[in-house]
């Protein structure tokens, strides 16, 4: 029998990232300036892909994040003294609920489980840790190029052969991943946990709200 493919995103697709978003809060919170805002500004800079060329690595883009953050509240090194519990908390991000006994359905069903992730060496390996099935792990530090750079995507599929008859790509990031995917003829199944509106007339293969609503899907 022929192998079977998935290619993941990892954070909002099988990791939680509320965490990260606490640690931002938690500092806002102690710093003084509006908790809300501050999450809203972070995930702003995280999301611009303008802000990641040419490559940077994961942890100095979330330090010039903050530093940014700092800025833009008129402030000095008062975000950024907490680059290090932001960095932890990235790193001890937990699955979803239904995350782990769908990854192990998709397993024994014989599909290769690859992650392509836009994080770093020294960030993902807990991360992946986390999710306790084996995966195949790319992160954009292992190709210098954070999705929806089609570099990254060209890269996974010639290592692996990933044809449309024999692989599906799953992920929560529309912009990042369906997109990307769409472009380059790959299946994919967005993972639409907030049940958002796609920004463009570029639409997911499959849509579910949560992982384990793929096993029908993926027999």
């Amino acid at each position: 029998m022929s192998q079977k493919y998935l290619t993941f995103d990892c954070y909002g697709t099988l990791l939680n990232e509320e965490a990260t978003y606490a640690a931002i809060e938690t500092a806002a919170t102690k710093i003084g300036v509006a908790p809300k805002l501050a999450r809203q500004r972070f995930i702003a800079y995280q999301d611009d892909r303008n802000n990641m060329h040419p490559y940077l690595d994961y942890a100095l883009l979330t330090r010039n994040n903050l530093i940014h953050l700092d800025y833009q509240f008129g402030l000095e090194h008062q975000f950024e003294r907490y680059y290090v519990d932001v960095l932890i908390a990235h790193r001890s991000l937990m699955p979803f609920p239904e995350v782990i006994a769908t990854l192990k359905t998709l397993q024994q069903r014989g599909y290769h489980l690859i992650m392509m992730s836009n994080s770093s060496w020294d960030i993902i390996a807990a991360n992946a840790a986390a999710l306790t099935v084996p995966f195949d792990v790319w992160t954009a530090e292992d190709v210098h190029a954070y999705k929806p750079d089609l570099h990254f995507f060209r890269t996974i599929a010639q290592e692996y052969g990933l044809t449309a008859t024999n692989h599906w790509h799953i992920a929560q990031g529309y912009a990042s991943d369906i997109v990307p995917a769409d472009q380059l003829g790959w299946p994919s199944i967005w993972v639409n946990r907030d049940q958002a509106t796609p920004t463009t007339a570029v639409r997911p293969t499959q849509m579910v709200t949560t992982l384990d609503q793929v096993l029908p899907l993926l027999p």
